[in-house]
């Protein structure tokens, strides 16, 4: 259920920031959201636009869970499954913290757990949101 009640508002909300977004941004060859395109669908000038990042896929399980709990269309329920499945099937590393960088292909760029702009903030928040999400669709 929308929380305002302005179904209007909510429909135009998630097709113009969920489920266009994503079908833009969809790699459509390797899987997962390119980091960086245009309004056109075309790589800008940043070297790593097609790289796949593991916050921009984290913001979008749950992005497409809550629109799915909102929704309780099918379709949204299969844009989430599709990015947590690319999402555990292509980031995770070895003693459980998530790559940050992976390249088009899905092959992690750089094998360390953190850095200067990848901390410990999103991968529990988001898999807590999401588990969160599920236990309330569950009852």
């Amino acid at each position: 259920k929308c929380r305002t009640g302005d179904k209007a508002l909510a429909d135009t909300a998630i097709k113009s920031f969920i489920e266009t977004p994503l079908a833009n941004g969809w790699d459509k060859e390797c899987g997962g959201i390119f980091y960086f395109l245009d309004a056109d669908g075309l790589s800008p000038t940043a070297l790593e636009w097609d790289m796949k990042l593991w916050w921009v896929h984290l913001e979008a399980m749950v992005a497409t869970l809550m629109v799915f709990d909102t929704t309780r269309e099918e379709r949204h329920w299969d844009s989430f499954k599709k990015v947590f499945n690319y999402s555990i099937d292509q980031f995770p590393l070895p003693g459980g913290e998530w790559a940050g960088y992976l390249d088009r292909q899905g092959k992690a760029k750089m094998d360390f757990k953190g850095g200067p702009y990848k901390g410990c903030f999103h991968l529990p928040r988001a898999l807590m949101i999401c588990e969160s999400l599920l236990k309330k669709m569950k009852q």
